[in-house]
């Protein structure tokens, strides 16, 4: 299967999407907005040459409206690339989250967090600027530990590669043989890496600043994925997330 995308811009923020998925005699098309599915028509064609031609056709056409394309390759039905997704994500999540630091320069940005949903369909980030601080301090940390009471998230735009990736594995028009266990286990495990990979940058800081950051990947804000509370943080925001948690029994 032959994939192409394609966005439209606004000062390098990507706003509406065309998508094209050549599969056999069959021509499938989206387009809409970022961060919805957007609108689908499936064209069937005399032979796979003709729907390959056609497929090159509405390339041309797309980008003759505006649009650029932005990925082109093959998309197996078979399996997800999860390490490409990875890397959708890791760059998505990085410029959300610097959208968010330039759009809130008085902020410091101590809590970052991706996540999806029990149906694996959406990938979802935020940021607060909340400081973990000394223990006893807050009177509630469950608003440092639940992602979904952070108040930024701009920049969602971003991630809609990765987004589209997924999305592909949701639409009853498209074939998809990926188990459902398969796409949710590593849609998590790619935004846990992804995380992984932009810490190790010191995309997060370094030293003391690092040590006042907590990362979370979490399913409908609360769940921790794979024991990445673990995997992401120092050993302190663990012990605090551990205390809190015993407070809560």
């Amino acid at each position: 299967m032959t994939w192409s995308l394609f966005y439209r811009f606004d000062n390098e923020v990507p706003t509406d999407f065309h998508e094209l998925r050549q599969f056999g005699r069959s021509l499938w098309s989206a387009n809409g907005k970022t961060k919805t599915m957007g609108r689908t028509m499936v064209t069937e064609f005399a032979s796979p040459q003709a729907a390959k031609d056609a497929l090159a056709q509405r390339n041309r056409e797309i980008e003759a409206q505006g649009y650029r394309r932005v990925r082109q390759g093959t998309h197996d039905p078979d399996r997800l690339d999860f390490p490409l997704l990875t890397a959708e994500i890791r760059e998505g999540a990085r410029r959300a989250f610097q959208a968010i630091r330039a759009a809130h320069p008085d902020e410091t940005i101590r809590l970052f967090a991706l996540g999806s949903d029990d149906g694996a369909m959406t990938i979802v980030h935020a940021v607060s600027h909340l400081a973990l601080g000394a223990p006893g301090e807050m009177d509630d940390e469950s608003e440092v530990w639940c992602f979904a009471e952070w108040p930024h998230t701009e920049g969602g735009e971003f991630l809609d590669i990765a987004y589209r990736m997924i999305l592909a594995c949701h639409r009853s028009d498209l074939p998809c043989n990926v188990e459902f266990d398969v796409l949710y286990a590593g849609l998590f495990e790619a935004c846990i890496a992804a995380m992984e990979q932009l810490d190790r940058e010191g995309f997060f800081g370094a030293g003391d600043v690092r040590e006042e950051v907590v990362l979370l990947c979490q399913s409908e804000g609360t769940e921790d994925m794979e024991g990445s509370i673990g995997r992401l943080n120092t050993p302190r925001v663990v012990r605090r997330l551990e205390r809190w948690i015993k407070l809560c029994e």
